[in-house]
């Protein structure tokens, strides 16, 4: 398996989210990413399609830049969103710096480019460069998948030909865009087949990694049922139940909606302490993969097996995880999913 893979796999892993102010520190790289960047790189690929961040923000051209290993984020608030964001042309500027490739002709099955006068074609049956672009965009218009403008706003136009590309002393098929270079790797696991070159390293300037957030809240609230109380304890949910909050120490972070949700998904007893609160979570085999709040807005990533004691148990469990992810005062509103699926679908 190729180190690009690796780092997309990686994705499961745990990054630390200052909470409370919409930051996100990679312990990877020693930096961090936060408010609009942040929000964006969330929107629109995140680590798959632009990596990890290898600076923090710089100012260049009396603008607000950010360098991560694939791209360049570029702030430019006099523009609407989602304009307000551009990325860098790092295909070009790259390319440039050698001899322009010739223009191609049409080819069948391709998408022939007028603008460039190149095409984008797959390389083994409908896996490849095309099938690539036509499955990432920018996200514009809300809707499921991306449209051309989506997919041309994160890539750009294709400035060459696929052709055989010398990296690293091997030689891969590879093509240029304005703001990416598509590698084909096909002895790779079929998701991770056409890989993004890392032209934000290429270009970013050397920066040394900051230190990671001082951790700072050490106590949170887990939420517990109260049997068949009829709400008389807390918020009513399920077969006529509360939701009910109990004080409980963790380690000192700065990621405390994490961490709270580390530790009542790390409770295995059925009934809570001497309180007799129900933990309906106790069979399940939950993780936590990603927390991330921005601009009041949490999106909680969760995995694993989820296991009901009965038909009561899934709304309980539903609402023991909600009722933890929003106690904190960072949190209007939250996205939870579990294996992908909404938090309110699952079954």
């Amino acid at each position: 398996m190729t180190a690009g893979v690796l780092m997309l796999c990686a994705l499961l892993g745990l990054h630390t989210t200052r909470a409370q102010t919409g930051e996100h520190y990679f312990p990877e790289t020693g930096h961090t990413v936060s408010g609009r960047f942040l929000e964006y790189w969330n929107a629109n690929g995140g680590l798959a399609v632009f990596g990890y961040p290898l600076t923090d923000p710089l100012q260049e051209g009396g603008r607000s830049v950010q360098y991560f290993e694939r791209q360049r984020f570029e702030s430019h608030p006099e523009n609407v969103r989602p304009y307000d964001v551009l990325l860098g042309r790092l295909g070009a500027e790259r390319l440039n710096n050698g001899a322009p490739p010739p223009a191609g002709t049409p080819v069948a099955g391709c998408i022939y480019v007028n603008v460039t006068r190149h095409n984008i074609c797959n390389q083994q049956g409908s896996a490849g460069f095309l099938s690539y672009y036509r499955s990432h965009g920018l996200e514009f218009d809300g809707r499921p998948g991306a449209s051309a403008a989506e997919s041309l706003a994160l890539f750009g136009y294709p400035l060459s030909e696929a052709y055989d590309y010398t990296q690293n002393g091997q030689v891969i098929i590879a093509q240029w865009f304005e703001r990416a270079r598509f590698e084909w790797h096909p002895g790779n696991p079929v998701p991770y087949q056409v890989l993004l070159g890392r032209l934000g390293a290429d270009v970013a300037p050397p920066t040394p990694p900051t230190p990671p957030p001082t951790a700072t809240v050490s106590r949170v609230k887990i939420f517990l049922i109260a049997v068949q109380d009829n709400g008389s304890s807390g918020k009513l949910v399920g077969c006529g139940d509360s939701v009910v909050p109990v004080d409980v120490s963790i380690e000192p972070t700065p990621a405390p909606l994490q961490g709270a949700l580390v530790r009542l998904l790390a409770s295995k007893s059925q009934y809570f302490g001497e309180s007799g609160l129900y933990n309906a979570l106790y069979q399940s085999d939950l993780r936590v993969d990603r927390v991330v709040i921005t601009d009041g807005r949490a999106t909680v990533n969760l995995s694993g097996v989820v296991r009901a004691g009965g038909v009561c148990d899934v709304p309980r469990l539903k609402a023991q995880i909600d009722e933890t992810v929003r106690q904190f005062s960072s949190v209007r509103s939250a996205d939870i999913f579990i294996n992908r699926v909404p938090l309110a679908n699952v079954q």
